[in-house]
């Protein structure tokens, strides 16, 4: 028994119990971080354009909702990681969605099997049809919004090489504003005029005018009256005039407190009808083409402007971004000297006065300046407010005037970054009355063969690897030594 306390005391069993306490703490350590850790759920995007994040915008949006949102995802059991693989990477759309779980608690992911509940997607799409692998759906109460991988990516062609390429990805713009459409209490209408060759408005635009939470129906303006639902009227570039007729429906819609997006110009389509409805609100679409003078305000001719935002509430989101709408053969907007005094107009988009307004294009010198010609600043676009009281009934009618009939234009748009159809989206927003809409810009398709990292993230892993990790393997080290040696 002597022999058995005296070994217990001795330095080899005290050095060897607290060897083995050490690695059982160490342990014991290790494990209360990883349960510590995934409680918490705590990652780190340390990619250099955040692909595995969502935006300050989205974060706000989901912070606002007080209803519960599901997301349904259609994949199959066991591809979860996979969704997209193609064109985001391994885990990125599953990683983004779990970034929408995290910030709210109203918002849950729910992944469906369509093999396992092949019937579950019928009630979702027209006519009980399947919907494609990887679908989006998004629900709160009884609105939904389906959203297919095409959607989710844009995918365009290269006329010069023949092939397909990813312009640009979608998931979180379009994720966003369908939690946004799904929680909105109403959706306003905007009607589009056609009649007149219009030349419309490009897809990618009507989609972010819908993820703006607007609805879009085509109205046949020769044939129908302006429906009693219409929020805003959207007005682009007709390929003739308007007739007498058409222009007295609008002019009543208007004084009766209506809501008008004009797109238009005055120079290759001469239109006198049209013209005469703004006329009516004080301004008049000038009959000649927007020349800029300045070269920091054009792009690789003076007729493609890139025109000074004033500090109206219509541009101050694109102000914030850093960027200007692209304008291509524009005409003025004149403001009218005699007008009503209900009537209030600020310019939004406005040349340098190095610009000018040339009446006739001369086939040899374009780009002579002639007698006669409208001398700058010139504003290409303005905001009309005309308050007036009926019945002792204020009623508020508000128009924007763009004068350059392809504003909407997508390949301009790709120009600015996403300036020309952000102004257009701000547009309507003032005109509805409405605080701004989440515009949230579509990322870049990134190379899926590397992982980039920035200058500091890899000075810092480098820190790490070659100081922290070797110096407190050494440290700890000649402590227990010290320990060892001393005691």
């Amino acid at each position: 028994m002597k022999k058995f306390v005296e070994s217990i005391k001795s330095k080899r069993v005290r050095y060897g119990t607290f060897s083995t306490l050490m690695i059982v703490a160490v342990f014991a350590i290790r494990i209360i971080v990883n349960l510590i850790a995934s409680r918490l759920d705590l990652s780190f995007d340390m990619t250099v354009d955040d692909n595995f994040s969502i935006s300050v915008q989205t974060r706000d949006i989901l912070a606002q909702i007080n209803q519960d949102v599901t997301i349904y995802v259609l994949t199959r059991t066991g591809d979860e990681a996979h969704i997209l693989e193609e064109f985001v990477g391994r885990l990125t759309f599953r990683e983004i969605l779990r970034e929408y779980a995290a910030a709210s608690r109203h918002v849950r992911i729910d992944y469906i099997d369509p093999f396992i509940h092949p019937r579950f997607a019928h009630r979702f799409s027209d006519e009980g049809q399947d919907l494609p692998m990887n679908t989006v759906i998004v629900e709160s109460g009884s609105r939904f919004r389906v959203l297919t991988p095409s959607e989710m990516v844009t995918i365009d062609f290269d006329m010069q090489r023949f092939q397909q390429f990813v312009r640009s990805i979608d998931i979180e713009p379009q994720l966003t504003n369908a939690i946004n459409y799904v929680t909105a209490e109403d959706t306003p209408v905007i009607y589009l005029l056609t009649g007149y060759n219009e030349f419309g408005i490009p897809e990618s635009l009507a989609q972010q005018i819908m993820m703006a939470n607007y609805e879009i129906e085509f109205l046949e303006i020769l044939t129908e009256d302006i429906p009693d639902d219409c929020t805003i009227l959207l007005v682009t570039q007709p390929s003739r005039d308007w007739t007498e007729s058409t222009a007295e429906k609008v002019r009543e819609y208007l004084n009766g407190g209506g809501r008008a997006l004009f797109i238009v110009d005055n120079f290759f389509v001469d239109t006198p009808n049209l013209n005469g409805v703004l006329e009516s609100f004080g301004v008049n679409v000038g009959h000649y083409l927007v020349i800029e003078g300045n070269p920091r305000n054009f792009i690789r001719h003076p007729s493609q402007i890139l025109p000074n935002l004033t500090e109206h509430e219509i541009n101050m989101s694109i102000i914030e971004r850093g960027h200007r709408p692209f304008l291509q053969y524009s005409s003025g907007v004149e403001t009218l000297p005699t007008r009503r005094h209900s009537i209030h107009i600020e310019p939004l988009l406005v040349t340098t006065a190095d610009a000018y307004g040339q009446m006739e294009l001369d086939p040899e010198s374009p780009l002579v300046r002639s007698e006669g010609d409208v001398d700058g600043p010139i504003d290409v676009a303005v905001a009309i407010t005309d308050s007036i009281f009926h019945n002792n009934v204020e009623q508020v009618t508000k128009l924007v005037v763009v004068a350059s009939s392809i504003k909407a234009d997508d390949q301009l748009n790709a120009i600015t970054s996403g300036a020309n159809f952000l102004f257009l989206v701000s547009s309507l927003d003032w005109l509805q009355g409405r605080e701004e809409s989440i515009f949230i810009m579509p990322r870049a398709p990134r190379t899926l063969s590397q992982v980039s990292m920035t200058q500091q993230q890899m000075s810092m892993l480098t820190f790490l690897s070659i100081v922290v990790v070797p110096g407190s393997i050494i440290v700890f080290g000649l402590i227990v030594w010290l320990r060892r040696r001393y005691s």
